[in-house]
């Protein structure tokens, strides 16, 4: 079986909180790339975690990585700002609409944190300033200011989007 692998990892497969089995996966899985390990069978959950290890050891996989592989504070596809972790946000109230500068970040249990400041409390710089400041007193990498203060800058000038 000649498979050019680029990636391959190994998955639980649990029912009802119980271990059935373990399942090789290569290149994400699909017809004849993945390999179920029983537990059952093999005698017990821990060897059938050997046993799929061993096989994609055999089968010259790249070795599995644990999950979450993509390096903290990328930028993702998604993002409508220059920046990873550092968003604006209009929010509404009564009687106007107000910008934010959103920071967020993980926090040291890993759970997702979050805090924002007003641009019509602190200024546009401000504002930015608290934000990266705040971003980057958890660890994260320190975020291009220039690009970011364009990018506020206009979506300031534009205002509010329409209701």
């Amino acid at each position: 079986m000649s498979i050019e692998a680029t990636s391959a990892h190994i998955v639980t497969i649990r029912r009802q909180g119980v271990v059935e089995g373990y399942q090789l996966r290569i290149n994400g899985g699909g017809p004849g790339l993945s390999k179920f390990f029983a537990a059952r069978k093999l005698g017990g959950a821990d060897k059938a975690l050997r046993a799929a290890r061993r096989t994609a050891r055999e089968m010259g996989l790249p070795k599995t990585r644990r999950r979450g592989g993509s390096e903290p504070g990328r930028l993702l596809s998604t993002s409508r700002t220059p920046a990873a972790g550092v968003r604006f946000e209009w929010t509404p109230f009564a009687l106007r609409t107000v910008l934010y500068v959103v920071a967020t970040w993980r926090g040291r249990n890993g759970r997702p944190c979050s805090t924002r400041f007003s641009v019509d409390r602190h200024g546009v710089e401000g504002a930015l300033d608290l934000a990266i400041a705040r971003r980057t007193s958890c660890g994260a990498p320190m975020p291009d200011r220039a690009a970011l203060l364009k990018a506020l800058r206009k979506v300031h000038r534009a205002g509010p989007p329409p209701a």
